[in-house]
């Protein structure tokens, strides 16, 4: 049984035992809720795959593994690309640098993104083209850490619907795909109206549980 359709029956099977005889579940029972909750897996599944990424999610999906170069080195993807983006007085991968991530891929993409260096700073993204009260694949969200923020893409959701899944980088010092609270996220962001339009469908798929950065700095 996959993740997806073992967290399914888990579910299933909480909620029935409150209307079964003595609130147990007995073997027989068992195979129709796998069935049941394999069912559920399979549409959530089906709708994930009908979610086209936007562009700058496409490029985002393409640097996940970069990552810094301990010791004096500096990964030139990072260190060059600050002068290019306007943040000239930056020219390390040791800068926190999941703003710098985010304008990559939106540049790349065509799209704007903060000017005169402010990109480089993640709560400033909280302010970035519109806001949204219900997030889309290729959302930028915002949350605040300890002495900063963080800024990421979101493209999912985790089971219980607790967590985003997001491409972030500059967490665990590397581009990843990883699990961000929902409680802790400040602002969710799209570029401008008049550059892209929402996706019809908001719809956020399901993606199995991962986990959450030990560092965001």
């Amino acid at each position: 049984m996959t993740s997806h359709a073992q967290f399914y029956a888990d579910r299933i099977a909480i909620a029935l035992r409150s209307l079964a005889p003595n609130g147990r579940l007995v073997p027989p029972e068992v195979p129709h809720i796998n069935a049941l909750a394999a069912s559920f897996a399979q549409r959530a599944e089906a709708e994930a795959v009908a979610i086209v990424d936007p562009k700058w999610i496409e490029v985002a999906r393409s640097l996940i593994g970069q990552r810094e170069i301990p010791g004096p080195r500096h990964n030139s993807w990072i260190a060059t690309g600050w002068a290019r983006l306007g943040a000239r007085w930056f020219n390390d991968d040791e800068t926190p640098w999941c703003g710098f991530f985010v304008a990559h891929c939106l540049e790349a993409a065509g799209m704007p993104y903060p000017g005169r260096g402010e990109f480089a700073r993640a709560l400033a993204w909280s302010s970035y083209g519109r806001g949204l009260q219900r997030a889309a694949v290729g959302a930028i969200g915002v949350k605040k850490r300890r002495g900063g923020g963080h800024v990421f893409f979101i493209i999912g959701e985790t089971p219980d619907k607790r967590f985003f899944k997001v491409i972030e980088g500059n967490a665990n010092n590397m581009v990843r795909i990883g699990d961000v609270l929902k409680a802790d996220v400040i602002a969710i962001r799209w570029p401008p109206a008049d550059m892209i339009e929402l996706p019809a469908s908001r719809i956020l798929p399901v993606m199995d549980f991962g986990t959450i950065a030990e560092t965001e700095a």
